[in-house]
């Protein structure tokens, strides 16, 4: 006995399709667990920071933005940003890592801060010093 009949005879439609099954749901579940690393990862390093003592968010006494300045940084007007950002660089070093301020600026939970970093450099605000520091123009 050849070909189909062969197949439905050994049971081979029940067990391909129970392989498919399997398959699906194994890459379900993987990519459920890709999607919630990210989660993993933060709780950790929270974890992490709270075991040296230290809150996630804390700054050293850095003015928080007016609540006015935080909403127009969002439509990334650089002149506006630069007015927000540029007091909250001044207790790094200079010239200053992008970096830094990104952290910073995550830290004052100020929105988009990938986007307004660009547009301050593209802008020309922001000023390369070479080795990756940054001063202000």
């Amino acid at each position: 006995m050849y070909g189909f009949k062969a197949i439905a005879a050994a049971n081979g439609w029940a067990m391909a399709l129970a392989g498919a099954l399997i398959v699906l749901s194994g890459l379900a579940v993987l990519s459920f667990i890709i999607s919630q690393l990210k989660n993993v990862v933060e709780f950790m390093e929270l974890r992490t920071a709270r075991r040296k003592g230290k809150a996630q968010g804390d700054i050293d006494d850095q003015p928080l933005p007016s609540e006015e300045a935080v909403d127009q940084t969002s439509h990334l007007d650089p002149q506006v940003a630069a007015a927000v950002y540029r007091p909250l660089t001044e207790t790094l070093d200079q010239p200053f890592r992008l970096r830094d301020l990104y952290d910073i600026s995550r830290q004052n939970d100020l929105p988009h801060p990938h986007l307004t970093i660009r547009s301050l450099c593209a802008a020309g605000l922001l000023v390369p010093q070479g080795d990756g520091l940054f001063t202000w123009n």
